[in-house]
């Protein structure tokens, strides 16, 4: 009776071990942002070089959210934004515009349209000037599911003639 109880014991160990691992390694897949911007940074090549980058992580929940990032860009240069929503489970609308949340002129500039079977996207603007990232994350039922999404930003540099 003893050994059955013992054994029990280190069955419920095991399993909760097991439990506990493949937990842990489920969640480190569910965003590796260091792949996603790698992935990314290979759609700069030949001509755009890697400016910066930022990974957004969020939970979704029974509401719509809404994240918005600010991106400076320098006059003159010219810019390819890239976007990997390979880590999110459900669409996310991604959207830029020239002014922040809430401003009177704010004019919507680029809407991301997901297709199912692409997860990176490419906008290149054609005029150099702060911008405006929003990402609107859908509700969910699904309790505790998680995504990401990776974003790069490149340049081009403008070459200069010689003054001869």
């Amino acid at each position: 009776m003893a050994n059955t109880l013992i054994m029990k014991k280190i069955i419920l160990c095991i399993l909760l071990s097991l439990t506990i691992t493949l937990f842990s390694f489920q969640v480190v897949q569910e965003c590796d942002g260091m792949g996603l911007k790698k992935e990314l940074k290979r759609e700069l090549r030949p001509n755009y070089k890697y400016d910066s980058s930022k990974t957004s992580r969020f939970t979704y929940k029974t509401k719509v959210q809404a994240k918005e990032i600010e991106v400076p860009l320098f006059m003159g240069e010219k810019y390819r934004f890239l976007f990997n929503t390979t880590g999110s489970p459900e669409n996310i609308k991604i959207e830029i515009y020239n002014k922040k949340l809430g401003h009177k002129k704010r004019k919507l500039l680029y809407a991301l349209d997901q297709k199912e079977d692409q997860h990176i996207y490419v906008f290149e603007p054609t005029k150099s000037r702060k911008m405006y990232i929003n990402y609107t994350i859908p509700e969910s039922s699904e309790i505790e599911l998680k995504g990401c999404i990776a974003f790069v930003l490149g340049y081009k540099l403008a070459v200069l003639k010689s003054l001869d």
